[in-house]
């Protein structure tokens, strides 16, 4: 792949999440046929909605993993202490973290950038939920790491488990962005969507017996099990695909929009026409879907419409870059 192929799927990567987000937001909490009631097909990016979006507004999701990407950019390298300050400034800045997740909001409201453990407000208020925050508001947060580490497989682990767990600790939520991650790099790399589904269910298996994933981690298995997911993903229909807020569904969610779509558009529509948390659904198939088929492929109209859109451009050029190995 040329250079300028890597950087249309990087941008698409990027663009695709802010995208998704912002078509989401619309009918963010509808039902399924709420959506079909009032918009039949929603497929224009008219803002609105229970949060009261301008269109191509950004959610608290892709403004945090813009936080994140521009982090990278800045250090060229990942910086935590940095990264959180950066969290938590985007945060502080959206009034009273509107639309952030429950889980999302608990943290970012009482994480400290100086705090010897980075993990230890986001790992106190799991085991205040009794081991359950595994809400899908970490997930497309981790995708820079994705394209960072496109080529560094031990890295990308790391990075996602420490970043992810920044604010989910959930091993659920851990092994859900992994296994988005491994998308990210995998379509990124120009490699063959058709053995994505195959290819992420075993790098999955081989991440969770590896040192590094033991080692932050542990060894015990997860509550629920997002290889199996992964697995299911050819056996499912349209219809019984699940935008209900959670990191595994919404990831296998994703997963099958992405490996089934003719195009970025099309993929986008039936993603946020399942309505629930479609927010959340339309940035992780999004970015999965322009990573897939590159920013050059999302519509115009939409494109047009996204805030922040140069300097979203800017820094996927920026983690294109960075991404390379060092000669």
């Amino acid at each position: 792949m040329t250079m300028n192929q890597t950087h249309d799927l990087y941008r698409g990567t990027l663009v695709g999440a802010a995208v998704g987000d912002a078509l989401g937001a619309t009918v963010d909490e509808l039902s399924r046929d709420e959506v079909k009631e009032r918009y039949g097909v929603h497929r224009e990016m008219v803002g609105g909605g229970r949060l009261k979006a301008c269109a191509g507004e950004l959610g608290v999701d892709t403004l945090l993993a813009l936080a994140v990407a521009q982090s990278f950019a800045d250090k060229g390298e990942t910086d935590l202490k940095d990264l959180v300050k950066r969290l938590k400034d985007t945060f502080d800045k959206i009034s009273g973290g509107k639309g952030a997740g429950p889980t999302t909001h608990a943290v970012l409201t009482a994480l400290k950038p100086r705090g010897k453990d980075l993990a230890a407000v986001s790992r106190k208020i799991w085991q205040q939920n009794r081991g359950d925050t595994a809400g899908s508001g970490c997930v497309v947060r981790v995708a820079p790491v994705g394209l960072l580490r496109r080529m560094f497989v031990k890295e990308m682990i790391v990075e996602t488990v420490n970043i992810c767990r920044l604010t989910h600790y959930d091993q659920r939520c851990v092994d859900a962005c992994i296994a988005f991650n491994f998308g990210v790099s995998y379509l990124t790399s120009g490699k063959d969507p058709s053995k994505l589904l195959f290819k992420t269910w075993r790098f999955l298996m081989d991440a969770r017996s590896s040192k590094e994933y033991r080692e932050l981690v542990g060894e015990e298995e997860a509550a629920q099990d997002m290889v199996s997911a992964l697995k299911a993903v050819n056996h499912l229909q349209y219809d019984d695909l699940r935008a209900n807020g959670m990191a595994i569904e919404t990831t296998q969610a994703a997963y099958w929009l992405t490996l089934n779509a003719i195009d970025f558009e099309e993929g986008l529509v039936r993603a946020v026409n399942l309505g629930g948390d479609a927010a959340t659904l339309g940035a992780v198939a999004g970015a999965l879907l322009g990573a897939r088929f590159g920013e050059q492929a999302i519509p115009e109209r939409w494109v047009e419409s996204v805030k922040f859109l140069d300097e979203i451009e800017k820094v996927a050029d920026a983690l294109c870059r960075l991404g390379e190995p060092k000669k």
